[in-house]
């Protein structure tokens, strides 16, 4: 799909708005938080993600940008294969064309959203340690021999999106494909 010069800048301006996005689910205090995390806790991975989605998005590797909970959703529409990365704030997705939705739907209609959603909670937890203790392990894993789908961090990915799209969407997470516990792939 080929993008305007005006589609990027207004994808940009959606991504920019991303970083001062919070989740409803939270109190007054904990949205207070999530603010202040990404600026400070969480200072590298919003960097990175922010920056790595923005290339994206000038490239036009980006075709629409979606949110929930506070987390900003950028995804390039018509691949033949679905995949994502979190960095932070940002999930960058690559939709295989089985993906449908618009908005909220579109993210809860597609388990690989829920389980990137997922990273972005240990974003949160680790902090600064997040990139080498989270980040950089997943990547490997991702290049890597075996299956990546039951490696550590993916686990703990599903088991963070579990609770929380269970918790305040009443989603029924499917353990195939994404397994909250070793042994269920």
């Amino acid at each position: 799909m080929q993008t305007s010069f005006f589609h990027r800048l207004r994808l940009i301006s959606q991504l920019s708005r991303g970083l001062f996005l919070t989740d409803n689910n939270r109190s007054p205090l904990g949205r207070v938080w999530q603010i202040l995390s990404r600026f400070t806790w969480e200072l590298p991975q919003t960097l990175v993600g922010w920056l790595y989605t923005v290339m994206r998005a000038l490239a036009g590797q980006v075709d629409r940008v979606d949110t929930l909970g506070g987390i900003t959703f950028a995804t390039k529409l018509g691949c033949g294969y679905s995949m994502g990365v979190s960095l932070g704030t940002f999930v960058d997705l690559w939709a295989g064309p089985w993906m449908h939705g618009e908005g909220e739907a579109y993210i809860l209609g597609n388990q690989i959203c829920m389980h990137e959603f997922g990273h972005t909670a240990d974003s949160q937890l680790f902090g600064w340690f997040y990139l080498p203790l989270i980040g950089l392990p997943s990547l490997l894993s991702a290049f890597g021999k075996g299956n990546h789908n039951v490696f550590w961090t993916e686990i703990r990915a599903n088991s963070h999106a579990k609770r929380y799209f269970s918790k305040y969407y009443s989603i029924a997470w499917k353990e195939e494909g994404y397994p909250t516990q070793t042994g269920l792939a």
